[in-house]
Protein backbone atom coordinates (compact mmCIF):
# COMPACT_ATOMS: atom_id res chain seq x y z
CA UNK A 1 0.00 0.00 0.00
CA UNK A 2 1.22 3.59 -0.44
CA UNK A 3 3.52 2.46 -3.68
CA UNK A 4 3.75 5.71 -4.97
CA UNK A 5 5.78 5.46 -8.43
CA UNK A 6 6.92 1.63 -7.42
CA UNK A 7 10.43 2.37 -6.78
CA UNK A 8 10.52 0.09 -3.44
CA UNK A 9 8.75 -2.36 -6.01
CA UNK A 10 11.29 -1.85 -8.98
CA UNK A 11 13.71 -3.46 -6.39
CA UNK A 12 11.83 -6.17 -5.57
CA UNK A 13 11.51 -6.93 -8.89
CA UNK A 14 13.01 -10.08 -9.92
CA UNK A 15 13.66 -11.02 -6.25
CA UNK A 16 9.85 -12.02 -5.26
CA UNK A 17 7.22 -13.86 -7.75
CA UNK A 18 4.81 -11.10 -8.15
CA UNK A 19 3.87 -7.88 -6.37
CA UNK A 20 0.54 -5.40 -6.86
CA UNK A 21 0.64 -2.54 -4.94
CA UNK A 22 -2.12 0.43 -5.35
CA UNK A 23 -1.30 4.34 -4.61
CA UNK A 24 -3.72 7.22 -4.44
CA UNK A 25 -1.44 9.41 -6.43
CA UNK A 26 -1.33 6.76 -9.18
CA UNK A 27 -3.12 8.12 -12.36
CA UNK A 28 -3.23 4.60 -14.65
CA UNK A 29 -2.41 1.07 -13.92
CA UNK A 30 1.46 0.98 -14.39
CA UNK A 31 3.31 -2.74 -15.48
CA UNK A 32 6.81 -3.83 -15.51
CA UNK A 33 8.46 -7.22 -14.86
CA UNK A 34 5.88 -9.20 -12.31
CA UNK A 35 4.83 -6.06 -10.75
CA UNK A 36 1.96 -3.91 -11.23
CA UNK A 37 0.92 -0.41 -9.64
CA UNK A 38 -2.66 0.13 -9.55
CA UNK A 39 -4.15 3.48 -8.80
CA UNK A 40 -6.61 3.91 -5.49
CA UNK A 41 -6.98 3.54 -2.27
CA UNK A 42 -6.59 0.19 0.23
CA UNK A 43 -9.46 -1.49 -0.16
CA UNK A 44 -11.80 0.69 -1.53
CA UNK A 45 -10.35 0.60 -4.89
CA UNK A 46 -8.50 -3.13 -4.60
CA UNK A 47 -9.85 -5.85 -6.47
CA UNK A 48 -7.85 -9.01 -6.30
CA UNK A 49 -8.62 -12.76 -6.48
CA UNK A 50 -5.73 -14.34 -4.28
CA UNK A 51 -4.11 -13.65 -1.56
CA UNK A 52 -0.40 -12.69 -0.66
CA UNK A 53 2.39 -13.76 1.58
CA UNK A 54 3.51 -10.22 2.32
CA UNK A 55 1.48 -6.58 2.86
CA UNK A 56 3.46 -3.77 3.28
CA UNK A 57 2.70 -0.22 4.71
CA UNK A 58 6.20 2.00 4.82
CA UNK A 59 4.95 5.33 6.06
CA UNK A 60 1.17 4.93 4.86
CA UNK A 61 -0.57 4.61 8.36
CA UNK A 62 -0.21 8.21 9.73
CA UNK A 63 -1.72 8.95 5.69
CA UNK A 64 -4.79 6.75 6.69
CA UNK A 65 -7.83 8.26 8.59
CA UNK A 66 -8.59 6.98 12.42
CA UNK A 67 -11.88 6.12 11.32
CA UNK A 68 -10.30 4.02 8.25
CA UNK A 69 -8.15 2.19 9.63
CA UNK A 70 -10.20 -1.18 11.19
CA UNK A 71 -11.71 -1.65 7.56
CA UNK A 72 -7.61 -1.97 6.24
CA UNK A 73 -7.32 -4.09 8.87
CA UNK A 74 -9.75 -6.00 7.76
CA UNK A 75 -9.06 -6.11 4.51
CA UNK A 76 -5.08 -6.79 5.30
CA UNK A 77 -6.33 -9.84 7.04
CA UNK A 78 -9.03 -11.43 4.44
CA UNK A 79 -5.94 -10.46 1.80
CA UNK A 80 -2.69 -12.17 3.60
CA UNK A 81 -2.27 -16.04 3.47
CA UNK A 82 -2.16 -17.89 6.83
CA UNK A 83 1.39 -17.38 8.35
CA UNK A 84 1.70 -14.17 6.23
CA UNK A 85 2.80 -10.69 7.53
CA UNK A 86 2.58 -7.10 7.61
CA UNK A 87 5.30 -5.04 7.72
CA UNK A 88 4.45 -1.41 8.81
CA UNK A 89 6.75 1.55 9.11
CA UNK A 90 5.74 4.81 10.75
CA UNK A 91 7.19 7.92 12.18
CA UNK A 92 6.54 8.78 15.48
CA UNK A 93 4.36 12.49 15.15
CA UNK A 94 7.12 14.05 16.20
CA UNK A 95 8.50 13.90 13.20
CA UNK A 96 5.68 15.75 11.56
CA UNK A 97 7.25 19.13 12.73
CA UNK A 98 10.70 18.46 11.54
CA UNK A 99 8.86 18.04 8.34
CA UNK A 100 6.79 21.20 8.22
CA UNK A 101 9.66 22.83 9.26
CA UNK A 102 11.91 21.35 6.17
CA UNK A 103 9.13 21.90 3.52
CA UNK A 104 9.17 25.31 4.57
CA UNK A 105 12.83 25.57 4.43
CA UNK A 106 12.56 24.16 0.71
CA UNK A 107 15.08 21.28 1.59
CA UNK A 108 12.33 18.50 0.99
CA UNK A 109 9.04 18.12 -0.65
CA UNK A 110 5.92 15.83 -0.74
CA UNK A 111 5.39 13.81 1.67
CA UNK A 112 1.63 15.03 1.78
CA UNK A 113 1.71 16.50 5.12
CA UNK A 114 -1.92 17.53 4.37
CA UNK A 115 -2.95 14.01 4.87
CA UNK A 116 -0.61 13.90 8.94
CA UNK A 117 -2.94 13.66 11.99
CA UNK A 118 -0.54 13.19 14.30
CA UNK A 119 -1.16 9.02 14.12
CA UNK A 120 0.12 7.63 17.28
CA UNK A 121 2.33 4.14 16.87
CA UNK A 122 1.60 2.67 20.02
CA UNK A 123 -2.06 1.98 19.30
CA UNK A 124 -0.88 -0.71 16.48
CA UNK A 125 -0.51 -3.21 18.68
CA UNK A 126 -4.48 -2.82 19.56
CA UNK A 127 -5.43 -2.02 16.36
CA UNK A 128 -3.92 -5.01 15.13
CA UNK A 129 -5.41 -7.14 18.14
CA UNK A 130 -6.36 -10.53 16.42
CA UNK A 131 -2.54 -11.00 14.71
CA UNK A 132 0.66 -11.79 16.43
CA UNK A 133 3.33 -8.59 16.96
CA UNK A 134 7.00 -10.59 15.82
CA UNK A 135 8.97 -7.48 16.14
CA UNK A 136 8.94 -4.05 17.40
CA UNK A 137 11.61 -1.26 16.73
CA UNK A 138 12.66 2.10 16.74
CA UNK A 139 15.48 3.77 15.26
CA UNK A 140 16.48 7.07 14.11
CA UNK A 141 16.29 8.86 18.05
CA UNK A 142 13.31 6.83 18.28
CA UNK A 143 11.64 8.78 15.47
CA UNK A 144 11.24 5.41 13.17
CA UNK A 145 9.25 2.50 14.29
CA UNK A 146 8.55 -0.74 12.53
CA UNK A 147 5.78 -3.28 13.53
CA UNK A 148 5.55 -6.84 11.79
CA UNK A 149 2.36 -8.58 12.41
CA UNK A 150 1.73 -12.27 11.49
CA UNK A 151 -1.11 -14.01 10.60
CA UNK A 152 -1.39 -17.05 12.87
Amino acid sequence: MGTGDGSFLHYLNGHVQATVGIDSHLTQIMEFGTCRLVPGYFPRDFVENRTFDVITMLAVVEHIPMNLLPEVVDACWDYLNRGGQVIITVPHPRVDGLLNLLKALRVVEGFSMQEHYGFDPECLPDIFNRWKLVKRERWGFGCNNLFIFRKP
